[in-house]
């Protein structure tokens, strides 16, 4: 991809975070990315829609390889991997000073009922995170309760942190993210027969937030 095309969907990525896709014209991004004119941004992109797809395509990318990777990172044990990923979307939200929250969870509610293109590739985004999730959970098999149902875990995982994302962005409070990373881990403990392993993970998830490699946030 070239490095033009890639500075047009960061521009519009940052325009569709701040003011939502609908609210984001062709003519905005073409100032954002010191785009000459239209026919400048039609070379590369057939239609705003077109852009909106790829912006989605390129943050779950990202997403997946700086966040979802370390679900599937080998050196750590599963319960401490768990841990550090909830710490992460917390610290994500921090740096952004509880701004712009997640870009999955603002297209969901601005496009899901108006554009079924969005809503069929963020139905794809979320169920591939929850895979992820449910292959780490597949792991703790051992560790779990008898009757656990790891599909509908992993979906409270994630409802849960897209909506501590919303109300941190509506509330430019960080304390409410770090409450709801907090309670979140909380509660996936009570699913495990030693309910103490996840509170002992996220102690030496802590520990590990001085090795950056391992904990930088997704985009």
């Amino acid at each position: 991809m070239s490095k033009r095309r890639l500075a047009i969907l960061d521009a519009a990525a940052r325009l569709i975070a701040e003011q939502g896709f609908t609210h984001t014209s062709v003519d905005d991004v073409i100032a954002a990315a010191g785009l000459s004119g239209k026919s400048h941004f039609y070379h590369y992109f057939k239609s705003k829609e077109e852009l909106g797809f790829e912006v989605l395509d390129r943050q779950f990318s990202r997403f997946a390889e700086r966040g979802l990777a370390i679900l599937r990172e080998p050196m750590i044990e599963p319960l401490d991997r768990l841990s550090l990923f909830i710490d992460t979307l917390v610290a994500l939200q921090r740096e952004r000073e509880a701004r712009n929250g997640s870009p999955f969870g603002n297209l969901a509610g601005e496009m899901a009922d108006a554009h079924e293109g969005f809503r069929r590739r963020l139905d794809v985004v979320f169920e591939q995170w929850a895979g992820q999730l449910q292959s780490l959970l597949w792991e703790l098999r051992e560790q779990l309760r008898d009757g656990v149902d790891t599909a509908r875990l992993a979906r409270f995982i994630i409802a849960s942190l897209e909506g501590g994302m919303l109300m941190t962005r509506v509330t430019r409070d960080i304390t409410v993210m770090e409450g709801i990373g907090a309670d979140l881990k909380r509660f996936v403990a009570t699913h495990l027969r030693d309910a103490d392993a996840l509170l002992r993970a996220a102690d030496r998830g802590r520990e590990r937030e001085a090795e950056p490699e391992l904990v930088q946030a997704p985009s």
